[in-house]
């Protein structure tokens, strides 16, 4: 079967498969967030989502703030994918938003005799937008987003000494089921 046949046989979103459950994997240069996701085609070329998610982070000394930061987050991700032509596998463009809480553990003049260390606890939103592909698997109930973008990391709350945050890029991977 020609990939042009396999494209024409995969199923609408929008038909009977409203609903797709998965795993979400989204790497940026400081980290990886990682978590089960939902996505909901309420109508045709529309697709909401929403994931719960870790994030594991390791800023080495990028942040200018501090020699060395690492930590972990819990929290999660709504966002909004809009589909070029749903009836197939298609190019789609959306938005998301984050929030983490995480403790970073950060460290400064390592290895030196004042040697400093500490944890901050930081509740980090991240909005991003993203460009992508959506490919249904031919003969099965299961699709893959593969996608990028770009955004910003903002500490909405820093409880402790002040940890990075700024702009960032995205990869992301999901591997998604319809119910």
């Amino acid at each position: 079967m020609s990939l042009h046949a396999a494209l024409l046989c995969a199923q609408d979103a929008t038909d009977n498969n409203k609903h797709e459950v998965g795993m979400d994997i989204q790497w940026y240069p400081a980290g990886w967030l990682i978590g089960p996701i939902y996505q909901y085609h309420p109508k045709t070329h529309h697709a909401f989502f929403a994931k719960l998610g870790v994030n594991f982070a390791n800023r080495h000394d990028w942040s200018g703030l501090n020699d060395d930061e690492k930590g972990i987050g819990y929290g999660g991700s709504l966002g909004y994918r809009y589909y070029l032509k749903p009836q197939m596998s298609t190019f789609f463009i959306g938005t998301r938003g984050e929030l983490y809480n995480t403790y970073i553990h950060w460290k400064n003049d390592i290895g030196m005799p004042a040697e400093t260390s500490g944890r901050t606890q930081i509740i980090v939103y991240q909005p991003s937008f993203e460009v992508g592909y959506w490919a249904r698997i031919p003969k099965t109930k299961w699709c893959l987003t593969i996608s990028s973008g770009a955004g910003i990391e903002i500490n909405v709350v820093t409880k402790g000494k002040p940890v990075g945050e700024g702009g960032m890029w995205l990869a992301t991977i999901s591997l998604l089921r319809s119910t």
